[in-house]
Order: C-alpha cells, then structure tokens, then sequence
C-alpha cells in the first residue's frame, strides 16, 4: 500500500470498528496502522476460518476490508456472512474484474496496490450511508 496526501488523517474513523483480513504480512500491518491512527479500532485476520468465527459471534463491525485471496481461500464466504448482516465490504485484490464472479461485482473494491488515499476515501463512503 502506497501513502498519498491525506495520509494518517487523525480521527476519521474515530468509534468505527473495522475487520481487515489480510494475509500479506506488511500490507496488514500498514492497513492496521493506518486505520489506528485515523481513530478506528481494527480487528486483524490472515486467514479465513478464524474471521469466519469472529463474525459469527462478535459483535459486528462497522466495515470490513478483505482481500479476495487469503493464502489459497477465497473470502467470498466471509463476504457473504458480513453483507448478510448488512456490514459494507471492501476487497482489496491484484484481481482483475473479470476474475470476480458476477454475484460480487456490485461489492467495493480497490486494485493492489492501494494508496491510503483511494482506501479512506472510499471507506468514507460506505461509512457514510
């Protein structure tokens, strides 16, 4: 993930609480401190089965991010738990579009790499409706 202008914007997503599953070690850690610093609390996965879990019995977030391919799975099961519930998601893949199957095609999404910019502005969003 690259920086940007508008980077570490303190207190934007202050009292949100976000999912990230990522499994590429330095994009979470910069996904996590990102959202840290502009005021979200961030819960972070790197596989499936344990987000999967998580969603199903605590309390849900505001938003979630998640990267499409998590070391061989596909997170399209925890998008579906999530939007079931009504969280708004965002995947963030090399994936090009048409590799995304159609029923997830309306769903967010930002092309790695990602620029806190493209990720907050876009969060903001979804947040906001």
């Amino acid at each position: 993930m690259s920086g940007g202008a508008g980077e570490g914007e303190v207190g934007a997503f202050a009292g949100r609480r976000l999912l990230v599953c990522e499994d590429e070690f330095y994009v979470a850690v910069r996904l996590e401190r990102a959202l840290l610093d502009a005021g979200a609390s961030v819960t972070l996965f790197a596989s499936l089965a344990p987000a999967l879990a998580h969603a199903a019995h605590e309390e849900l977030p505001d938003a979630a991010l998640l990267d499409i391919n998590l070391r061989g799975e596909l997170s399209f099961p925890l998008a579906d738990a999530l939007l079931a519930r009504g969280v708004p998601v965002i995947f963030l893949s090399g994936y090009d579009t048409a590799t995304i199957p159609p029923a997830y095609r309306d769903v967010a999404r930002l092309q790695k790499p990602v620029t806190l910019v493209q990720l907050t502005g876009r969060l903001e969003q979804l947040l906001r409706r």
